[in-house]
Formats: structure tokens, sequence, C-alpha cells
């Protein structure tokens, strides 16, 4: 066979050169050209710098997005459940403060009951001034019932 295996040499060989069909050689020229295709894609992409400065510029504000997103979800959600911490303390400081008021009144009910049962056993000249006493305490007790009632 010649070097360049087109033609066979004339002579004492007996294999036949096995041709490259066109098919075969216009499918390696198609691969061929999509490989180029691709790296010249490629260097364009490389190449043009701003366009993926844009491509990272957005993706990172969506990521800012998200996150953002992310941040004001947690904000709201702890936002509420101190809402509701909150509510809850002012519910029993609510409680505590009328069970002290109710104490408070009756103590001093008590003390006005006792007032006028000692200004009553007193001579007459102590029970004018228990009296005064009795009624400066009857007021007080009314003044804090009526206190508890508007809260």
């Amino acid at each position: 066979m010649s070097p360049d295996r087109r033609t066979p040499r004339t002579g004492d060989e007996t294999t036949d050169p096995k041709p490259e069909s066109v098919e075969r050689i216009e499918h390696d020229i198609e691969e061929t050209r999509e490989q180029l295709a691709d790296t010249v894609e490629a260097l364009a992409y490389k190449a043009d710098v701003p366009a993926r400065a844009r491509e990272r510029a957005t993706a990172v504000k969506e990521r800012a997005a998200e996150r953002a997103t992310v941040v004001r979800h947690r904000a709201t959600e702890t936002a509420t459940h101190a809402a509701h911490v909150a509510r809850e303390r002012a519910d029993q400081a609510t409680v505590v403060a009328r069970e002290r008021a109710d104490q408070a009144a009756q103590v001093a009910r008590r003390r006005a009951d006792q007032a006028v049962h000692t200004a009553q056993e007193a001579p007459p000249r102590t029970r004018a001034v228990a009296g005064g006493v009795a009624a400066l305490v009857a007021a007080a007790s009314a003044w804090l019932i009526a206190r508890r009632r508007r809260s």
C-alpha cells in the first residue's frame, strides 16, 4: 500500500485498503464543529466579564432577598412570641393586683369594724374621736374598693 493509503500499491500486496466512508468523515466534521462551537461559546462567556458580573450580582441579590425573607419571618415569630409572653405576664399581674386589692379591702373592712366596735364600747368622748377615725377608715376602704373595680 502506498503511504497515503488512497491508492493501492501494485505488486505483492494482497490486502485491500479500507477507504473511509464519506458519512464517517461528515460525522467527524460535525462533531468537531460542535466542539469548536462549545469552545468558542465558553471563551466568549469568559471574555464577557460584564455579563458574568451581572450574573453574579443577580445571584447575590437573590440570596440576600432570600436571607432577608428568612430574617423577617424569624423577627415576626420572635415579636409574636414576645407579645404573647407579655400578654400572659400582664394577665398574671392583673390577677395578682386584684388579689392584693381584695386582701387590702378585707383588711380595711376588718379594721373599720374593729374601730367601730371599739368606739361603741369606749366612753362618750372617746367615741367621738373613734367615730371620726372609723369614718376615715370607712372612706379609705370605699376608695380602695372603687379603685379596684375601675381596674
